[in-house]
This record gives C-alpha cells, sequence and structure tokens, in this order.
C-alpha cells in the first residue's frame, strides 16, 4: 500500500498554476495497480494522459488566486519480482549521453555481462560515492558527482547511468517508493538484451522486490514527479512524504 503527499505553499497567492504529475504507478508486467486514489486541491482540475516514454502523468491547473496547491496519490499495488518486459523501446535513446549524464572518466575492473557489468558499478558507487543529503541539486549532472564524490539517490543512479551506457549498455533512470517512510526514490533499469532489470545503486543491490515504479526516462529531467509554472514573483515551499508497506 503506498501513500504519497505533496504540499506546495506560496509566499503569496499566485493567480495561475500549471502542473504535470507523475504520481499514479506504472502497470506492467511486474506490478499490477488493485486500488488507486487522487485528491487534489478543489480549485485544480486534471486530465490524465501519457507522455513520450509512456510513462502515465495527470495534467492541469487552477486559475484564481491560491496559496497552497496540495495532493495526495493513494492506493494498492501487488508486486512481482522485477522485470520489466522490453517493449520495442528505442533502446538509442538509452545509449546516449544527455546533460545530465555523460562522464569522461572510467573505473577498473568492469566485466563484459551487462548484468555483471552493472553489480561491478554498483559496488564501485558504494566504495567511492557518499551518500550525502544536500550535497547536490536536482540540475547536478554525474560529471560533478563523479568530481565531488558524493550525492544523494538522484546523483547515484544518474552516475550509474552514465557508466553504464560507457560499456554499451543501455540504461534509464527510474523513480518510485520504497518500502518504508521518506520520500520519493531513484533507481536505474539496465537492459540485458532481453528485459529490463532493475539496480538500486544507492543501496548496492539488484532490485527484487520492495519497491513500487512510477515512471521512467533518459535521465531524472524526462520523468519528474511534480512540474509546474505559475504566475507572479511568489516563493514556494514544497513538502513531500512517501509511505510504502507491505500488506
Amino acid at each position: 500500500m503506498y501513500n504519497y503527499q505533496t504540499v506546495v505553499e506560496f509566499s503569496e497567492p499566485v493567480p495561475a498554476h500549471s502542473v504535470m504529475l507523475r504520481c499514479q504507478p506504472a502497470s506492467n508486467a511486474c506490478q499490477t495497480v488493485e486500488q488507486e486514489h487522487l485528491v487534489v486541491s478543489p480549485d485544480y482540475w486534471l486530465q490524465t494522459g501519457f507522455d513520450a516514454f509512456y510513462n502515465r502523468i495527470l495534467f492541469g491547473g487552477a486559475t484564481e488566486p491560491h496559496s497552497v496547491f496540495a495532493y495526495a496519490s493513494i492506493g494498492v499495488v501487488a508486486t512481482d519480482t522485477y522485470l520489466v518486459k522490453y517493449r520495442g523501446e528505442n533502446l538509442f535513446l538509452y545509449r546516449q549521453p544527455t546533460r545530465l549524464i555523460a562522464v569522461s572518466e572510467t573505473i577498473p575492473e568492469v566485466r563484459d555481462n551487462s548484468i555483471e557489468a552493472a553489480y561491478d558499478i554498483c559496488r564501485w558507487l558504494s566504495d567511492n560515492i557518499e551518500y550525502q543529503e544536500q550535497a547536490t541539486t536536482v540540475e547536478t549532472t554525474a560529471a560533478e558527482v563523479m568530481a565531488s564524490r558524493k550525492g544523494v539517490c538522484q546523483d547515484f543512479a544518474h552516475l550509474m547511468i552514465a557508466l553504464c551506457r560507457q560499456q554499451g549498455i543501455p540504461a534509464r533512470y527510474v523513480n518510485g517508493f520504497l518500502v518504508g517512510e521518506g520520500e520519493t526514490h531513484a533507481w536505474v533499469e539496465i537492459f540485458d538484451g532481453y528485459n529490463w532489470l532493475g539496480f538500486d545503486p544507492t543501496h548496492n543491490r539488484r532490485i527484487v522486490d520492495g519497491y513500487v515504479k512510477l515512471a521512467h526516462g533518459r535521465d531524472a529531467c524526462d520523468c519528474s514527479v511534480s512540474r509546474g509554472m505559475y504566475t507572479g514573483q511568489a516563493l514556494q515551499q514544497t513538502t513531500i512524504h512517501v509511505t510504502l508497506q507491505n500488506i
């Protein structure tokens, strides 16, 4: 059972606010959405759709002045062993560097097999990159993380993807929920020639269970959980809380 809540507070009323959300779990071979409910601020309207990567999206907004935007995505997901079937995606997209994902430095002793290479990269990241909150921002690149040797889950995922792509392994960024309480989590899917397999470089492990996927993309910019624009000069403060528990 998952419970994802976000509250955005503005320092002064904003007269217009447009949003795009990816806060509903994906439906695929390893997870089935059995129940879901979405509650949003009453002044907001939302429509459903899909983005270019076939992630579920909600888009809409509000036009009346308001100081708070809040929503909660709640539901039940049945999960199986983490394995996402290949659906004919363009693998070229997941082999190329992006603005956030590009490194020139290489790491030693990476085996040729894609799965073994992913284990090697996870292990290297665990040994050489320090998890440190607020050490980076959403704009921090994989090259900057490689240089500083510190970051959060987004940074671990970006750097793993960059190192996999160096080896010719298609790899993509994934966000979603991890069992426990906190915020959204980021991990990686690599293509083994047949399917997409999950790896969590922050925790140095291949993913078997305990994760619920929301969306994927080339990097974090392609699949942000919440994105929006508003009119005016107001400052905003966002609070996120996620709970995922087995039932």
